[in-house]
């Protein structure tokens, strides 16, 4: 066992006769990381699960590392297995589905259901499970926040303590929409540890009272894009916006990315060189009329073009995009190639309950992934989730090939963004758990 500043790093053999020792460095680690005492147990627990399935999978060794991050502790297992069933890990998997004599699926299915997240990984032969925990952090109350009026000139800064970021928190939440609300603003600590560990970034505008005016928060979407909230403007004329917008583009000068797109943007944004990419249609309880959120994306650096795969179903779509958007794309069609995939694919989750919102996205390639996709929507539209997202990269040939699923399942294409991820990111959008 190894020890850093930052990380327990562990090699062992794949054996139960390991588990006192992966349960003693899970607690002890969990607990120099912050986590508290029920989410420190749940650790553990989790640790002896996946260690009881690579036993039971057959692994030989496994190399286990804990390490926190600016708002959670993970633990990871990376072990060589060249065929193995993690249908488990898939959030529509029951203990129902596994008999007495399946222990090693009934070990992953605990591991993973006592985890707040959970991620799988492979390279060549190398595979990993990541597990991880988060902390917990209190949720004030807001303060009470009115629109003030703007006196002298403005003057733009970042803001990272936990007290600036409460106000903030509290003027976005008093003066907008819920579903107009960033979802971490309700736990302004979790969002000061997020800035302090580079993971998102906050820019308020102070008049010459020092009065906060106005902000706009962002965060890397991949190494080549990046996604922002806002701008949201607190003045009373709402004089702020386009200030904030333009010293937001300025702070991007060095970042390196190609594109930015808004997330959560309360105003049209074209006066700044941004091009409106679609209008997605939500399906919210609280609200009886249509809404609709606004995706704005420019362009920060000039684009060269690339090659991207493609299937029949969308290729139309794709083509109308790059049009509109005067991007220059090699489309090269999927063809059935024959390789052989696992039995069991996985499907990742992200969901956001405050907009009936469910993101799905490939994780693990398998033979039954068409009719996974299907089962993770009946499942979450029974869970009541209106609004549910498949996004596929483009560069990745067998998330391309799933069109056909997809068109199955009720998903159709909707939104388009250009170097969103490795390549290109194209989203759909259920309609049937719309209807």
């Amino acid at each position: 066992m190894t020890t850093s500043q930052s990380s327990i790093r562990i090699k062992l053999p794949a054996d139960e006769a390991w588990i006192g020792l992966v349960q003693s460095a899970a607690e002890q680690g969990a607990r120099v990381f912050g986590l508290d005492p029920s989410k420190t147990q749940r650790l553990v627990h989790g640790a002896e699960e996946l260690l009881l399935f690579l036993t039971t999978a057959g692994a030989d060794e496994a190399e286990i590392s804990i390490r926190p991050t600016a708002t959670s502790v993970v633990m990871e297992y990376s072990f060589t297995l060249s065929d193995m069933d993690f249908s488990a890990m898939n959030i529509v998997s029951s203990a129902n589905e596994y008999g007495e004599d399946d222990w090693g699926s009934m070990s992953l299915l605990l591991a993973t259901r006592m985890a707040d997240g959970f991620k799988v990984g492979r390279s060549n032969m190398r595979m990993s499970i990541a597990l991880w925990m988060d902390k917990t952090y209190p949720e004030p109350k807001m303060l009470e926040v009115d629109r003030n009026r703007v006196n002298g000139g403005l003057s733009f800064s970042q803001i990272e303590d936990a007290e600036g970021l409460y106000e903030a928190c509290s003027a976005i939440a008093s003066l907008y929409p819920a579903h107009m609300v960033p979802h971490w603003c309700n736990s302004p600590g979790r969002m000061a540890d997020m800035v302090r560990d580079g993971e998102l970034s906050v820019l308020g505008a102070r008049d010459g009272g020092a009065r906060l005016c106005g902000v706009i928060c962002w965060h890397n979407r991949s190494e080549q894009s990046i996604t922002f909230y806002g701008p949201y403007d607190f003045s009373d004329d709402q004089s702020v916006s386009g200030e904030l917008v333009l010293a937001f583009l300025r702070a991007l000068g060095r970042s390196g990315a190609k594109t930015v797109f808004s997330s959560l943007a309360p105003d049209p944004l074209a006066a700044y060189g941004f091009q409106l990419i679609a209008e997605v249609p939500y399906v919210l309880e609280t609200i009886s009329e249509p809404l609709s959120f606004s995706v704005w994306e420019r362009q920060l650096e000039e684009d060269f073009g690339a090659s991207i795969w493609v299937h029949p179903y969308y290729a139309d779509f794709l083509r109308s995009r790059y049009e509109e958007l005067e991007l220059i794309r090699d489309l090269r069609q999927v063809s059935e190639l024959g390789e052989s995939v696992g039995k069991s694919s996985i499907l990742g989750v992200r969901l956001e309950s405050r907009l009936s919102e469910a993101f799905i996205h490939p994780d693990f390639n398998g033979g039954d992934l068409g009719d996974n996709l299907c089962r993770h929507v009946k499942a979450l539209s029974q869970a009541g989730y209106k609004n549910i997202f498949f996004e596929i990269d483009l560069s990745i040939g067998w998330h391309a090939a799933m069109g056909g699923h997809l068109e199955r399942c009720g998903f159709q294409p909707e939104l388009l963004l250009p170097n969103g991820g490795q390549s290109d990111i194209l989203i759909f959008r259920n309609v049937q758990s719309q209807s």
